[in-house]
């Protein structure tokens, strides 16, 4: 999501917006994570105008969920130790975002972060570094398109021709039995209606 708060135009950030909103509603397998999410995207006032909105919405709505998933680890003892929950960026990765941290390292609201910066850290990071890191690994080609790579891995799923078709033509059946089944009671509730028709 990042990466695409980084690559859009100013015209594109509400619909971007209103698309991650839909789609973490409708396809987050999380519920208590949908409706956090949801209810972050409902307090939104005013349509985004720039990218640049946009882009630091989703950075400080995600470090809000990261600051509240920290307490609750913390509380329940429960974060994994090889991902653990950060406010980003951390100051290792951007000196300039931030101009003062409280005592307390951990918590965003001691924090008084340089937008500017951190939106320009942002734009370099899920923008420029990312692509580079995929030249890198031979993931993209000079011209900025993706470079396919054959997949034989052995866990790749395979379905025979004939197992295709068996399915087809039993979801076809299914829903032919479906719809007659359907047709059916509907002819027998409008007779019904017209026989009590005839006792009046």
């Amino acid at each position: 999501m990042h990466s695409l708060s980084v690559r859009i135009e100013d015209g594109e950030s509400q619909s971007t917006f209103t698309s991650i909103c839909d789609f973490i509603h409708n396809f987050f397998i999380c519920e208590e994570c949908r409706q956090h999410f949801y209810e972050m995207c409902s307090s939104v006032k005013s349509p985004f105008r720039t990218a640049r909105d946009f882009a630091l919405w989703l950075w400080s709505t995600h470090n809000q969920v990261n600051e509240r998933l920290m307490k609750d680890e913390a509380s329940l003892k429960t974060g994994d130790p090889k991902f653990p929950k950060i406010i980003w960026p951390p100051k290792q990765l951007c000196t300039s975002c931030q101009h003062f941290r409280g005592p307390e390292d951990k918590e965003s609201s001691k924090i008084e972060w340089n937008r500017d910066e951190v939106f320009k850290f942002l734009t370099s990071y899920y923008g420029s570094t990312l692509v580079s890191f995929y030249k890198e690994k031979g993931l993209l080609a000079e011209d900025g398109t993706g470079i396919f790579l054959d997949d034989s891995s052995t866990n790749a799923v395979v379905v025979p021709v004939g197992a295709a078709l068996a399915i087809a033509l039993a979801s076809c059946a299914f829903g032919a039995l479906a719809w007659y089944w359907r047709s059916q009671q509907k002819n027998r509730k409008y007779f019904h209606q017209l026989h009590s028709l005839k006792n009046i």
